[in-house]
Order: structure tokens, then sequence, then C-alpha cells
């Protein structure tokens, strides 16, 4: 299913390419709405469309700016121009914008539907291109590769002065003199078909981006240099990259890797400590849930190499295990009780018990712990269904722990929920306004939201905007646009239609099923 983004300022465009999208028996999906440009850039931002639909003349913001912006930091996303005027000047921008398809108004929907069917015929194309690029690479290429990797690689350990660095980077022609730069380590893989599908996909995204260097180190390890004028545009461009990056590997290797973030440093010696940083990140994320952070985002890591057979407490044990360490804690655990203790129902009861009240324990925030004494009675029956239900019970709590204690800015996430909520209603709120109220780039606030609150930021505030609405439609009254203008829809077919998909009944029907 390939995500599709509207943006036109005619509420009537928008609805009759929402109805025929919805007609496509779930060949697309429509991923959301705008009236501009300016409106559309953090939400595309956000959701990462496949292709994007926009009309070429808008207040604010047009289409062919947006477009701009949009190849810049989204090149593989899919451009459809829509226009009113049959001029040469637009269609010769949109060539040079390298826009998929440009069609006049009136738009007919059949043709809009054959436009996208083509559109999705060649991402699909490219992917299987992606997918099976780099198979043919000559002997030389490969030598080559290995060279710049290798030259690479030691700059960002210290290898080389930055002098000579300067020198060797133009046999490479490489862009190496910045002001600021910052270095991105992202854990992918090690199997040699996977590499080759990274490299294609990296090369797609940025072989015209003068901004951003690549190469792979070692077997499972990529590493990506930032490059830029300004410290907190260089910070937010990586947070972007590392975004782009994550989501092309899964759409089209179906690859999930985790991407560390170092710090920001003004000169090229500066390099070995964001790149030590970035590995730091990247390794502590390889026992978390989440798949981006920076150094600075993350809390102290637990130490590792713990002797879990060790005489200590339950619960201390339980503070310093990962998901690779269960099989060991398990052993431990059960391994110390005697053969003939293990055999007994009440005593293998009364172990998963006191693994699970340690571990409700640790897991304080978390009020779903299962304690239900015949529950736990019944996994307790044989010595396989002990141990199985503990590896689950393990498996939770360091879930839990991943999702949500080690990412930073727990209080910044509460002030930016405690804003959203202050203003929902405006329809202008958007992730860079929030972002900017709490003091972060966008993409930085994009990352650590999700992160810590398991939702994407447009999820999130439209579930706010959707509870808020049921809170209305509850105490009856209000006419159904004003609802939707309390919310934040300016467009009442529009929020009826986010309504409905998110709650199963239109506003209507929920008013009346509530009375």
């Amino acid at each position: 299913m390939l995500h599709v983004f509207v943006v036109d300022d005619e509420e009537i465009i928008r609805t009759g390419i929402r109805n025929a999208l919805e007609k496509t028996a779930g060949q697309f999906h429509f991923a959301g709405e705008a009236p501009d440009g300016e409106m559309a850039l953090p939400a595309l931002l956000e959701i990462k469309p496949d292709i994007l639909i926009t009309d070429v003349r808008m207040p604010f913001m047009d289409g062919l700016e947006l477009a701009e912006l949009v190849r810049k930091s989204m090149p593989w996303m899919r451009i459809i121009f829509l226009s009113g005027h049959d001029e040469f000047e637009y269609a010769q921008r949109a060539v040079s914008l390298r826009v998929d398809a440009y069609i006049l108004k009136p738009v007919d929907s059949q043709r809009l539907l054959s436009i996208l069917e083509q559109t999705a015929s060649r991402i699909e194309e490219e992917r299987r291109a992606l997918r099976a690029a780099a198979q043919h690479t000559e002997r030389q290429q490969q030598e080559r590769e290995i060279l710049r990797e290798h030259f690479l690689s030691e700059l960002l350990t210290g290898g080389v002065s930055p002098a000579h660095a300067i020198d060797r980077a133009r046999e490479w022609n490489l862009p190496l003199t910045a002001r600021q730069y910052v270095v991105l380590q992202a854990v992918c893989g090690t199997d040699g078909k996977v590499r080759r599908q990274i490299r294609a996909v990296l090369g797609h995204m940025f072989d015209e981006a003068d901004d951003v260097v690549w190469f792979f180190e070692g077997n499972e390890r990529l590493v990506l240099l930032v490059l830029g004028e300004e410290s907190e545009a260089v910070r937010d461009r990586a947070y972007a990259v590392a975004q782009g990056v994550r989501h092309e590997l899964e759409q089209v290797a179906a690859i999930d890797c985790k991407i560390g973030i170092g710090g920001v440093t003004d000169r090229l010696s500066g390099l070995p400590g964001s790149y030590r940083q970035a590995r730091q990140a990247a390794f502590e994320m390889k026992h978390m849930l989440a798949g981006i952070a920076g150094y600075g985002d993350l809390t102290e890591a637990p130490e590792r190499g713990f002797d879990f057979a060790a005489n200590v407490p339950l619960a201390e044990k339980l503070r310093h295990a990962g998901r690779e360490d269960i099989p060991a804690l398990v052993d431990a655990y059960f391994g110390a009780v005697r053969e003939n203790d293990m055999q007994s129902v009440l005593y293998r009861y009364y172990l998963l018990m006191d693994l699970l009240v340690t571990a409700a324990r640790l897991d304080s925030e978390n009020a779903g712990w299962e304690q239900n004494p015949q529950t736990v009675l019944r996994a307790a029956e044989t010595c396989e269904s002990t141990v199985g239900y503990a590896k689950e019970a393990l498996e939770r709590l360091i879930g839990s722990r991943a999702a949500s204690g080690k990412v930073r800015y727990a209080e910044e996430i509460q002030c930016a929920k405690e804003y959203i909520t202050a203003h929902y209603g405006d329809e202008g709120l958007s992730l860079h306004t929030v972002a900017a109220a709490v003091g972060f780039s966008p993409n930085h606030f994009s990352t650590v939201f999700s992160q810590q609150t398991g939702e994407t930021f447009v999820e999130y505030l439209t579930r706010v905007r959707i509870d808020a609405a049921k809170d209305m439609l509850r105490a009856g009254g209000a006419k159904m646009s004003d609802i939707a203008f309390d919310v934040g829809y300016h467009d009442p077919n529009y929020f009826s239609y986010i309504f409905k998909k998110h709650t199963g009944a239109s506003p209507r029907e929920y008013r009346a099923g509530c009375q």
C-alpha cells in the first residue's frame, strides 16, 4: 500500500481526491491533506508519504516551493502537480524538479487514478532495481570503494591529520570543508546481499547531496558524516538524515536499523569524538526498542557483562538485564534450585510469583503486571511452561524499560503534551510550533517524541483532537462544524473523515449512539 498526501487550497479538490483514493481497494492510502505548502511541510516530514499530490499555485507557499524543499529532504518521494494554468513556465519548472506528472484542472478521477497506478509501477520498479543494485558492480569499483572507506575510517578514528585529510579528500571528491560536522552510525546487519541493497538505497538518496558522506565500516556498521554551516542546523539535518535512512531501508529492504548520532563538532580534529559518541549511542540502541537517538538523548547505559550467577538479590540482576541476557538470567534463576524442588508445582509457582512481584516493583509505571494466582499456577504446571512464562515476563520487563526508561527529556515531552492540550484547537498547530515551544529542532523533537510516547506527533495530536471531539459530541448541542473548528479542523468534511477513520463511526453516528 502506498501512502498519498494531498495539498490544494480548494477543499472540493482535496475531497474529490480523498474519495477517489478510498475506492482503490487498499492500493493507495490517504495519508493526510493541507490547504497550502507551509502547513503541509511539517506533516510531510513527519508522515513521509510515498506520493505527494500538490497544486502549483497556492497562498503562503506554492507547490513549486514545496516540491523544492521535499526534493532536498525526501528525495525518494514521488510528486504529482495539479494546475489550473496551462503555462509553459510551470511545466518547465515541473521538469526541472523531476515531477512524475503534471495534471490540468479540473481533475478527472479516472485519469488521476491511472497516473497514480503508473507512479506506483515506477516506485515498485525502482525498489526492485534498488534491491538488485550493485550485483553487477565491477571489481575495479569495488576496490576503489574499499580504499575510500579505509580513508574515511582512518579520518574518523584519528588515524590521519586534518591537513592530510583535506588533501586526500580531493582524490575522492569528498566535501570535507565545512564549519560544523556530526557523525552518525547505523547497525544494519552483516549479510552480503543486504549490504548491496543498503549501498544502492544510500546512493539513491545521497549521490547528489553535498552535505552527506557515507561509507561502510566493517560488516555490519554504516557510518554517515553530515556537514553544514551552523551547529543547530547540522544537528537537525542529522536527525532528518537518520529518519530518512531508517524509513527507506525499511521500505526497500525491510531492514530495521538502529542509528546513533554523535555530538556536533566545529573542526575535523573533533570528528573522532563525535564518532565515538555515535558508536556509543548506536550500541545502546541495540538494547532498546527505539530506532534513533543522539548521544545526549540517552541516560546512562546499564553496565554490561554482569554476572547473573553471582549471589546477589534478584532485583539487582533484573536491573542489569538486557534482552540478550535473558537466557543466562533464567538459567541462573532456576539452575540454583535443587532438582527435587523443581519437581514441585507449588515451588515452581512460588518462584514465578517472586519473579513477577520483583519485576512489578522495578516497573512501577506499568500497572498491568499479571499476578493472578490462578493464572500463575496454570503457568507452573510443568517445568517447561514455568521457564517459558518466566522468559515472557522478562521480555516484557526489559521491553517496557527499553521503551520508556533510557531516553531523556521526560520533562520536555510532558511540557509538549501540555502545550498540545492547551492549543489543539489551533488549526496551525504543527510539529514545528510544538518543537519550538519546548526548545527542540523539529527533527530532533520528532525522534524523541515518538520514542518516548510510542506515537508520532501527528498520531498523538490527532488522538487528542478526536478525544476532545468525543467529549463535545457526548455533551450534545453544538453544531458539527463548530466542533470541527474547536478541535483544530477548518474543514468539517475532513474532520468527519478523520473521526470515522479513528472511531469507526461518523460524528453524527457517534452522537446518536451516545444519546
